[in-house]
C-alpha cells in the first residue's frame, strides 16, 4: 500500500484500549517521539546554537519502563533504557540502532532487514505478541511510521487486529498541535466591521468559532487571544506578513502589547519565543524568518502575567511558581484531578498532583479549576460528538493533555483573571508516570493522596540504582519515594506522596536536592 492508505488500513486494524477498572492485560512498551513534535529539530537547533539539547528520544525511551511490570515487554536500545528495565524486571529487547533518532525508524529498517531473512530482535517482538494476542502496544504516538510498524507486526503475527492506548490515527496526526486553538489570520481579518462593537470576551469567542477545533468538532473552551500563521505552501516574505498582521490585530483588537510565537508542531516548550513587544515590527519579522525556516504553522498568542503559587519546603526554600495546570485524558476518560506543571523557562520540568480541596489549600481560585475541568470534558466530547464522525476522530481520543494559562493579559481585559489552553498534546505525556506512580502508591496502601514529580539533570555519573536507593533512603513511613529515569547530564526524574500537594513537592525537591549533590551515593 502506499502511505495515503496506511491511515485506513491502521484505523481499520489497530483499535484504542480502554482499560476497564480491575482489568489487566500484558502491554509491549514502544514509546519513542515523534516527528510529529519535531523533536529532533528542536535537538538539532539547540546543538547549533550551543545549548545542551534536550535529548527527547533516549529520555523518551527511559522513563517509559516505568510504566511496565515484569508481565510486558519493552523495546528500546540506550544504557539509560536497559538500566531501567533490568531494575524494574520489565523483560527487555535490545533493538541495537543508536544511528536514528527515532526508534520507529530504528524499527522500520530492521523491519526491512527482517524481511529479508536476517536474524533481526524483532523475532523475538513477534513471538511475544503471537502467544498474547489480547496485549495492549504502548505507545508515545501513534504517527505514520508507527502504523506502518504495527501494521508489519500485524503482518508478521498473524493476528487480526492490535490494541493500543493511543489515540486513533486521526487524532494522532490531525490533532496532536496546536493549530487548532485561534484562527487564521485572513479568517480574522474577514470578521465583519460589527465586530468592533464586541467586548473583549466577546470577541475573543467569536474569534474562536472561526478556528479549526470549532469549524471541525464544534469544541467551545475558553482560550487566549491569538492567531493561526499558516507555513504550508507560504513563502517567507507572506509567513513575515501573516505575523506582524497577527501582531497588529493583538493590539487594535485587544490593545495588548506582547505577546509569544509558537510552533504548532513541539513539544515540550521547544521554540517558543516569548514576551515579544508587540510593537517591534523589526524584531518580529526577524522571529518569522527564523520561525519560517523550520517549516511548521506557527501561532502567535497574547503573553500572560501568570497567578503564582507558593510550593516546595524548608529545605530547598519554597517559591513562587506560575500556575500552569494540566488536565488529562486517561483511557478515554476525563482522569481525576489536575496537575500544576513545573517550568524552567518554557520547558516541563514536573508536575503536582491537586485535586479541588488541594487546589484551594494553596490559596488558588476554586472557580478556575472548575473552569478547567468543564474544558476537559468539553474536549473529551467533540471527540464523541456528532461532528467527529465527518472528522473521522470519533471516538479516537484515549488519551493526552490540555495545558491552561491562569493569569492576567492587561489590555482590554484589564486586571481580571483569566484561564486559557495554551497547548494541546494528544498522546502519551510526561504526566502520566505521576498518575501511574499514584496507583502505585494506592497499590501498596499508602493513603496520602498527592503527589509530586521533578526532572532534572542528573550529574554524569548518577545511575538509576543510585537514585533508587536514595529514594528508600529518604522515605518516611506511609510515603513513597521513587526514582523514574535517569539519564545522566539530560534528564531524570523522581516521584513522592504528601499529604498535601506542598509537602509532596517539598520532599521531591529534597529528593533532586540530595540528588544533584556532590559526593558518593548508596
Amino acid at each position: 500500500m502506499d502511505t495515503a492508505a496506511v491511515a485506513r488500513a491502521a484505523g481499520e486494524a489497530v483499535r484504542p484500549y480502554r482499560a476497564r477498572p480491575g482489568s489487566t492485560a500484558p502491554s509491549l512498551l514502544l514509546h519513542t517521539t515523534t516527528p510529529l513534535l519535531k523533536a529532533f529539530d528542536g535537538d538539532l537547533a539547540a546543538l547549533l546554537s550551543g545549548r545542551e539539547p534536550h535529548d527527547v528520544t533516549t529520555y523518551v525511551e527511559a522513563r517509559s519502563v516505568y510504566l511496565g511490570t515484569p508481565d510486558d515487554l519493552t523495546l528500546g536500545r540506550t544504557a539509560p533504557w536497559a538500566e531501567a528495565a533490568a531494575l524494574r524486571g520489565v523483560p527487555a529487547v535490545d533493538i541495537g540502532d543508536l544511528d536514528h533518532y527515532y526508534l520507529t525508524h530504528a524499527l522500520l529498517l530492521m523491519a526491512e532487514a527482517h524481511e529479508e531473512r536476517a536474524d533481526t530482535p524483532l523475532r523475538h517482538v513477534i513471538d511475544w505478541l503471537r502467544d498474547r494476542p489480547d496485549a495492549v502496544v504502548r505507545l508515545y504516538a501513534l504517527d505514520v511510521e508507527t502504523q506502518i510498524f504495527l501494521l508489519w507486526l500485524l503482518r508478521r503475527t498473524g493476528l487480526a487486529e492490535l490494541a493500543t492506548d493511543a489515540n486513533s490515527p486521526a487524532v494522532a496526526t490531525g490533532w496532536n498541535r496546536k493549530n487548532h486553538i485561534h484562527p487564521t489570520v485572513a479568517d480574522a481579518r474577514a470578521m465583519p466591521a460589527s465586530t468592533s462593537e464586541l467586548s473583549p470576551e466577546e470577541l475573543l469567542a467569536a474569534e474562536q468559532r472561526l478556528g479549526r477545533a470549532h469549524r471541525r468538532l464544534g469544541l467551545t473552551i475558553p482560550v487566549l487571544p491569538g492567531y493561526t500563521i499558516a507555513r504550508t505552501g507560504v513563502d517567507q516574505d507572506a509567513f513575515v506578513a501573516d505575523v506582524l498582521d497577527a501582531a497588529a490585530l493583538l493590539r487594535t483588537r485587544y490593545g495588548l502589547s506582547r505577546a509569544a510565537l509558537k510552533p504548532a508542531d513541539a513539544g515540550d516548550g521547544a521554540r517558543i519565543v516569548g514576551n515579544l513587544d508587540l510593537a517591534d515590527t523589526d524584531r518580529l519579522a526577524a522571529e518569522a524568518r527564523t520561525a519560517h525556516a523550520v517549516g511548521d504553522d506557527h501561532l502567535l498568542e497574547a503573553w500572560v502575567t501568570f497567578l503564582t503559587v507558593s510550593l516546595g519546603g524548608e529545605e530547598t526554600g519554597a517559591r513562587r511558581v506560575p500556575v500552569v495546570p494540566s488536565g488529562h485524558i486517561r483511557h478515554g476518560q476525563v482522569a481525576e484531578g489536575l496537575t500544576l506543571q513545573m517550568l524552567d523557562g518554557y520547558s516541563w520540568r514536573g508536575n503536582d498532583y491537586v485535586d479541588e480541596a488541594g487546589w484551594t489549600a494553596l490559596g488558588l481560585p476554586r472557580d478556575a479549576y472548575r473552569t478547567v475541568r468543564a474544558a476537559l470534558e468539553a474536549v473529551r466530547e467533540a471527540f464523541r460528538g456528532p461532528q467527529s464522525v465527518a472528522d473521522g476522530s470519533h471516538g479516537g481520543l484515549v488519551t493526552g493533555g490540555i495545558d491552561f494559562a491562569v493569569g492576567r493579559l492587561g489590555g482590554a481585559f484589564g486586571d481580571r483573571l483569566l484561564v486559557g489552553a495554551i497547548d494541546f498534546n494528544l498522546s502519551a505525556h510526561g504526566a502520566e508516570s505521576l498518575r501511574t506512580f499514584r496507583d502505585r502508591a494506592r497499590e501498596q496502601a499508602i493513603d496520602e493522596p498527592y503527589a509530586s514529580t521533578r526532572v532534572f539533570l542528573p550529574p554524569a555519573d548518577r545511575t538509576l540504582h543510585q537514585m533508587a536507593a536514595t529514594a528508600r533512603s529518604m522515605t518516611v513511613p506511609g510515603a513513597l519515594l521513587e526514582a523514574v529515569a535517569c539519564v545522566p547530564r539530560r534528564w531524570g526524574m523522581v516521584a513522592a506522596t504528601g499529604a498535601g500537594p506542598a509537602v509532596a513537592a517539598a520532599r521531591a525537591e529534597a529528593l533532586v536536592a540530595a540528588l544533584t549533590t556532590p559526593g558518593p551515593r548508596p
